[in-house]
């Protein structure tokens, strides 16, 4: 132990020596690389600086030999204010403007004009541009600036020929301030006339103003008032920027010039890069500057920045090299300390790791040993021919061997035939990889049984090619395994022949299997539902279900609330019958393993259509009865009503008649009200009696031949009293094709007889009631019509039931049971005919047609002179009014 710390200490004293020349070779590398850095960047930044100053000199310097030249131009007008056309050219052309002056556009005179004044100078406009018939722009103003004379002459400048610049306003500003000042002035951006091509490059201009008197008067008023005109030449930036650099090519800076102090694109007179072939925006320059240079009492702005040719002569760029320089020298002066100090070192630990290996391999062995002395699994030592070497006692007491009986049996004899491949197959696979999987055979016990193993072997090589063998016995593994299938096969079999509807979902809400009740009661296979997914079932959202169905899937038990579904809505595709609809009552229980998690979700539905269809029509046969029961209440109390206020009046009568103290007039009215009273309850009594026959079948007609006008005739001199009291109208109109018809004509009389009286009863006094029997082949029509209250839309199909009002309330302001058009009713159809109401709705009167088919009805012509039972006294016609028309 005392020699492997020894060994250990020396080697930790070694090992920190190439790092030590590693940092101090690589403090020296950053040493070196910050002082080229540093002295780099000195002198670049005085280059720059440099660059700077002589690109600002040389612009500054054309610009001021620019202004010269328009100075010498003043001279010439001042010498002489009558300079003509030819000599301005001639002394232009002298100056050669192109060749040594590069980048101005020419030199022009511009003439202040007043618009008197403006014919005189139109001659010499179209002299030198025939296309310009005169000042430009032609609007009227107080004064123009029109350009007389502009040379060069080229086709640019000859456009610009009686241009007003004063019309401008950027341009105007700039001749205001030379005007008022005396002095030379530049103008801020503009695009000038001369721009002829597709790409107009910016441009601006100088003037100078000339006065009258050849001298610049002393004030502002003198100097407008006597002012001439212009000397001023025009410049495209880019072509004067590349015409001053255009010998002097100083490749180590950018610039760009801008109007004002405002770094804006809108006030970019010119950017060298663009010329040059670069892209601003893919460069970084490491230098920037900027200048402000006074041009003509304007100032500009210009922006300079370093190019990638200045950069890349950088001495900075030697520090990258500098750098790798430092770290190859550091990493081999590293690597050699580094390799004599592991040279050493793996020497030593060569020695260590003999020692440790054998006492590694000797702890290694106890381990084995004790494992296969533990006996908890079958461990066999055996060569690759299957010659047991040794075996521990699980192994034995697994196949009923003893120790000295096992070396005497191969192993190959203890391996049934069909797990044989399965053996060599492995112990190939062993030889070539030092192991293979465990896998699962049989060996066969010395009783001759059989006992299933998992077997997996490592080799030990060697000159016996030795291997170890790990053997478990899986008989109960095996027997769990059966027992499960064949639990798992009961619970499928009772699932498919269980008559309750059954769906087994997985806990992502897929269907897995359903039973053949299932498939009966929604009519679907479970390969038809495709991707259904329950959780994604919108009409169970739809209809509250879905916070029972996450119980569930939550771990609980539920009971879901019946539902009606629609399994159309939700398979559009699969189930096309939209009749199809279930009420259903659902359990959902979760299966769950040994941990708690769910594995499958069983789902149990209960088809409870036809019970909620019972429960439905229950619930309607309850409100029939119940409405059948109110109406049997309003109906008695209306009768106890009907019955009492005759029998009040009748009683009230008869004690007065007992007092015998009435006289004759008196008494007169009460036998009449007794006799009125009397005749109403008979009558009231007869309609009782008559809907208690139609109830119980025995209301019976007697059939003969009748002429219907009769007893139409009848039934209106009944009510005519009535109308008469209440000032009512009756208009009959009887349609002559119509003459006899076989019927009762006591029950004809009795229906229209209701009819009148309704009509009669809800006519308002002053009203009016038709009557019309019209008819043809097919069928005879009886129709009673009013200007009465009407009936609403709501109670015209209810109109013809026993006992229905449109107000049932005994106060109601006319009296009856609502038996009328109920018996009305019956005898139409005893009769074979129809009957119908029609009204336009309350307060617009209604309409009451009696139909009798004609097949029904005809009688022959030989019936024609038999007496007629209905016709009576009252049916002479004499107080009807027949409707014209017919």
């Amino acid at each position: 132990m005392r020699s492997d710390l020894s060994w250990k200490s020396a080697g930790s004293r070694r090992t920190w020596i190439p790092y030590f020349v590693l940092v101090v070779t690589l403090l020296l590398t950053a040493l070196a690389s910050y002082t080229v850095d540093r002295t780099s960047q000195s002198k670049e930044r005085l280059r720059f600086q440099n660059a700077i100053e002589r690109t600002t000199d040389s612009i500054d310097k054309r610009l001021d030999t620019y202004l010269a030249l328009l100075r010498a131009t003043r001279g010439l007008f001042a010498a002489n204010p009558r300079v003509s056309r030819e000599q301005f050219q001639q002394f232009i052309y002298n100056l050669e403007l192109p060749q040594r002056y590069p980048g101005i556009q020419g030199i022009g005179v511009s003439v202040r004009v007043t618009p008197e004044q403006q014919e005189r100078i139109q001659a010499e406009i179209q002299a030198q541009n025939p296309e310009r018939l005169g000042v430009n722009p032609e609007s009227a103003r107080d004064e123009y600036h029109a350009i007389l004379y502009l040379e060069p002459l080229d086709q640019r400048n000859r456009g610009a020929i009686g241009y007003d610049m004063f019309s401008e306003p950027v341009r105007r500003a700039a001749m205001e301030r030379a005007r008022d000042q005396g002095v030379a002035a530049a103008s801020g951006p503009v695009t000038l006339v001369q721009e002829i091509e597709e790409y107009k490059q910016a441009g601006f201009l100088i003037y100078l103003p000339i006065y009258r008197s050849g001298v610049t008067p002393a004030g502002v008023d003198s100097r407008r008032s006597q002012l001439w005109g212009f000397i001023y030449s025009p410049f495209r930036a880019d072509n004067l920027f590349m015409g001053i650099f255009a010998e002097e090519q100083y490749s180590t800076v950018d610039f760009e010039i801008y109007d004002g102090g405002e770094l804006s694109p809108e006030f970019l007179l010119h950017s060298s890069h663009q010329y040059q072939g670069r892209n601003s925006h893919s460069h970084h320059p490491r230098f920037r500057g900027m200048r402000t240079l006074n041009v003509a009492g304007r100032t500009w702005t210009i922006a300079f920045a370093s190019t990638p040719e200045f950069d890349q002569l950088s001495g900075r760029n030697l520090v990258p090299y500098i750098c790798c320089s430092g770290l190859i020298i550091a990493s081999i002066l590293f690597l050699l300390t580094r390799s004599q100090a592991q040279a050493r070192y793996a020497a030593e630990r060569v020695a260590m790791q003999l020692r440790a290996s054998q006492t590694a391999l000797n702890e290694s062995e106890f381990r084995l040993r004790r494992l296969v002395d533990a006996n908890i699994i079958g461990i066999i030592i055996h060569d690759t021919q299957g010659n047991i070497v040794e075996a521990n006692d699980a192994f034995l007491n697994l196949l009923g061997y003893s120790n000295t009986a096992v070396s005497q049996v191969n192993w190959w004899d203890m391996t049934p035939w069909e797990y044989r491949p399965a053996d060599e197959e492995a112990i190939a696979q062993m030889k070539a990889t030092g192991s293979h999987p465990p896998f699962e055979k049989e060996y066969i016990r010395k009783d001759g049984t059989r006992v299933p193993v998992l077997q997996g072997s490592a080799y030990l090589g060697g000159t016996q090619e030795l291997a170890v063998s790990f053997v478990l016995d899986l008989s109960e593994n095996k027997q769990a395994q059966l027992s499960l299938k064949n639990s798992e096969t009961r619970f499928r079999t009772l699932i498919e022949q269980s008559p309750l509807s059954t769906q087994i979902l997985s806990p992502q809400g897929q269907t897995i299997q359903v039973n053949r009740a299932w498939e009966e009661l929604w009519g679907i296979t479970l390969a038809e539902l495709g991707d259904y997914n329950m959780l994604q079932d919108q009409q169970l959202v739809e209809k509250g279900i879905m916070p029972y169905i996450k119980k569930a899937f939550e771990g609980e038990s539920v009971a879901i609330p019946a539902v009606r579904y629609e399994l159309h809505k939700t398979l559009p595709q699969t189930v096309s019958d939209t009749t199809k609809v279930h009420w259903v009552q659902a359990y959902m229980y979760p299966v769950k393993d040994r941990d708690g998690n769910i594995r499958q979700l069983v789902i149990v539905h209960e088809d409870i259509t036809e019970r909620q269809n019972l429960e439905a029509q229950l619930a309607a046969r309850a409100e029939q009865l119940a409405q059948a029961n109110r109406m049997k209440d309003e109906f008695l109390a209306t009768l106890s009503h009907e019955l009492r206020t005759p029998l009040n009046s009748m009683l009230g009568w008869s004690q007065l008649l007992q007092m015998r103290k009435l006289d004759l007039t008196t008494t007169g009215r009460a036998l009449e009200s007794i006799e009125r009273n009397t005749k109403a309850l008979t009558q009231l009594i007869e309609d009782l009696l008559d809907v208690s026959r139609m109830m119980t079948g025995q209301f019976r007609i007697q059939v003969r031949p009748v002429d219907l006008t009769r007893p139409i005739e009848n039934a209106i001199a009944s009510v005519q009293s009535a109308a008469d009291a209440k000032k009512i109208s009756i208009c009959a109109a009887f349609d002559s094709e119509v003459t006899l018809v076989a019927a009762d004509p006591a029950r004809l009389q009795q229906l229209v007889w209701n009819l009148l009286s309704n009509a009669i009863k809800f006519t308002p006094t002053g009203g009016r009631v038709e009557v019309v029997l019209k008819g043809d082949r097919t069928r005879v029509q009886i129709i009673v019509r009013d200007t009465g209250s009407g009936i609403a839309p709501e109670f015209l199909p209810y109109l013809f039931e026993r006992f229905r009002q449109a107000d049932s309330a005994i106060t109601r302001a006319h009296g009856g049971l609502g038996m009328g058009l109920a018996i009305v009713r019956h005898l139409v159809e005893l009769h074979g005919g129809t009957i119908a109401a029609e009204s336009p709705g309350l307060g617009q009167g209604a309409t009451f047609i009696v139909t009798l088919p004609t097949e029904a009805i005809l009688v022959p012509r030989r019936f024609a002179n038999e007496p007629f039972e209905g016709r009576g006294e009252g049916g002479s016609g004499e107080n009807f009014r027949t409707l014209e028309g017919f």
